[in-house]
């Protein structure tokens, strides 16, 4: 078994956690349901993409949970300090962070995914069919 950082390193950079294969995916949006290198089927349950949903919902919290530290820190140094950059600031962090970071956490849960439940032999022999069949 691969390390976990490696796969979550791999995740990260958008690659296929078991190989680093790039080319996950087609737009923005949409991710091949196999890696085009090993086959590995992203989705091996009911449900799967809720986890990558998950790990976006919490970064985007945190980035819009910083942008209110960072008022907080600036309202304590100057009781003056406006609010509406604040709002402004959250508002955008709200709405942009989840379409950027929205692939990343996609991987990054396939990652932790294998990671926690390794594919069983008759999923290993089916990715290895696949990455045959797609290479015929």
């Amino acid at each position: 078994m691969q390390s976990f950082l490696l796969m979550l390193w791999r995740g990260m950079r958008r690659r296929c956690p078991r190989r680093g294969s790039g080319g996950l995916f087609r737009h923005w949006f949409r991710m091949a349901p196999r890696c085009p290198g090993c086959g590995y089927r992203f989705a091996r349950e009911d449900g799967f993409h809720f986890g990558g949903y998950v790990i976006n919902f919490a970064v985007t919290e945190g980035v819009v949970g910083a942008a209110m530290f960072g008022y907080i820190l600036a309202a304590a140094a100057n009781p003056d300090t406006p609010l509406w950059p604040v709002f402004l600031g959250g508002a955008l962090a709200a709405v942009l962070t989840p379409l950027l970071f929205y692939p990343f956490s996609r991987t990054i849960w396939a990652a932790i995914d294998l990671i926690l439940a390794p594919l069983e032999p008759a999923e290993e022999a089916e990715a290895i069919l696949a990455r045959e069949e797609r290479h015929r």
